[in-house]
């Protein structure tokens, strides 16, 4: 069962429910700041099943973004939601490397 719908990325669409996959391909290139690309993805981690696929256009990636999700080994736009801990530094979700590397810089 298939179904197309309209929403606004930027609001709280959790009425959909909980998928499989998501496909998001080509869209988050057209938003800035960061920090709103990071609450898009946390949306959508809501939304994901634990073994769940988010599908991300060739010119997207949430590598140095958000630490909610990570990516298939060399499958290339596919990520899977991330089940460790999330850390928050400020407004935006940051990669556990990324923090190591703040950490490291003191």
């Amino acid at each position: 069962m298939v179904q197309h719908r309209q929403l606004n990325l930027l609001q709280d669409f959790s009425h959909l429910g909980v998928f499989d996959i998501i496909f998001c391909r080509n869209v988050l290139i057209y938003f800035e700041p960061a920090e709103t690309k990071v609450g898009i993805f946390n949306r959508l981690s809501k939304m994901l099943e634990p073994d769940g696929v988010l599908a991300l256009g060739a010119a997207e990636s949430v590598v140095g973004i958000t630490s909610v999700f990570k990516p298939y080994p060399e499958r290339r736009g596919l990520y899977r939601p991330n089940l460790a801990p999330v850390t928050r530094v400020g407004a935006s979700t940051l990669m556990p490397q990324t923090l190591r590397a703040v950490a490291s810089a003191r």
